[in-house]
């Protein structure tokens, strides 16, 4: 559904990849040889994995069956990643982690936690700092009792100053809480 729901965004037909298909033929026949499946050879099921949206380059997945997907569009590189835990972190080393090593991408995230305020008082204040500050990703999550935990997160692409953008809204933002009566922690 995801490989469907991808190419229906980029204007992409589903179409199936041959590529995939014989990754997915490799998965299962190593798997048959090791004696693991009662079903052998390719089911509707399993060839439905090779299914991917045209121009979308599957990827070896070492853990499991279902192949990974790398996809792009204009200047953007979208991946596709298997569910299981397992089989999604060793196609993120493999596959991801190198793509954006070699993108020289910085990706900074940062955050704190404060109590004695709730969330929504220090929304309109967040709000007007996602405005000065459009690249950068801040959110909020209410933890039990009047404690709230804030993230702050950017990815920067060969630009300068950005770990210091990150801190100079986190000291904004530890200011307007102690204003407010709220204490950092």
């Amino acid at each position: 559904m995801t490989n469907k729901g991808i190419a229906i965004g980029l204007d992409k037909e589903l179409i199936l990849n041959k590529k995939a298909l014989k990754l997915i033929e490799n998965a299962y026949n190593k798997l048959n040889q090791m004696g693991r499946l009662k079903l052998k050879g390719m089911s509707d099921e399993r060839k439905k994995m090779a299914y991917l949206p045209r121009e979308a380059i599957p990827l070896l997945n070492t853990e499991g069956t279902a192949p990974g997907v790398q996809i792009k569009k204009d200047m953007t590189t979208i991946f596709i990643l298997p569910g299981i835990p397992q089989e999604l972190k060793a196609m993120y080393k493999n596959y991801i982690l190198p793509t954006l090593k070699e993108k020289k991408e910085i990706f900074i995230h940062k955050g704190f936690n404060f109590s004695k305020i709730g969330e929504s008082q220090i929304a309109p204040y967040i709000n007007k700092l996602k405005e000065e500050f459009p690249n950068l990703w801040i959110k909020t999550h209410p933890k039990k009792g009047p404690n709230v935990e804030i993230e702050l997160s950017i990815t920067c692409y060969k630009e300068i100053n950005c770990e210091k953008r990150v801190d100079i809204v986190l000291e904004k933002l530890k200011t307007i809480i102690l204003d407010l009566d709220g204490d950092v922690n």
